[in-house]
């Protein structure tokens, strides 16, 4: 009896550890200082200095499909002319409908001022197992490092 007593705790500990992991990622959109917000997905991100690099920690949540697969978010460092001169990127294999996963990218450091292009690429899928309505979708957009 007190087996069943402690696994029944454990179980109870470790269901409310991932919901409380869940929210926790989802208050990180009203803490985090950078955001942004399309058709299909928002993002949420800081960038700062750490050991001669820059650090962009963050938070990406699927807004529009049931699921989106193989999900690639880059992010490039431009010159001012515009640019590439260093880029990351990060993935995160699957996001269903609702869903918010953390991204880091580490890329050399780059001055307050610079401009950061955020690419993100995914296959989109509406659900029902058809794989034939998969979505493969691309976008990009710029950000200023604070």
């Amino acid at each position: 009896m007190r087996r069943n007593s402690i696994v029944i705790v454990l179980c109870v500990l470790l269901i409310g550890g991932c919901a409380t992991y869940r929210n926790d990622l989802q208050k990180m959109f009203q803490r985090l200082p950078q955001q942004y917000s399309e058709f299909d997905l928002k993002m949420a991100w800081e960038a700062k200095s750490v050991d001669n690099s820059t650090l962009i920690n963050g938070v990406v949540k699927n807004i529009r499909y049931y699921e989106m697969d193989d999900l690639e978010i880059w992010v490039e460092a431009l010159d001012s002319e515009g640019h590439e001169i260093h880029r990351a990127v990060d993935y995160i294999y699957t996001l269903k409908e609702n869903e918010v996963a953390r991204f880091t990218l580490k890329i050399p450091q780059v001055a307050p001022g610079s401009k950061l292009r955020f690419r993100y690429n995914y296959i989109g899928s509406e659900g029902g197992g058809d794989s034939g309505n998969a979505v493969s979708w691309r976008q990009s957009f710029e950000s200023v490092v604070p």
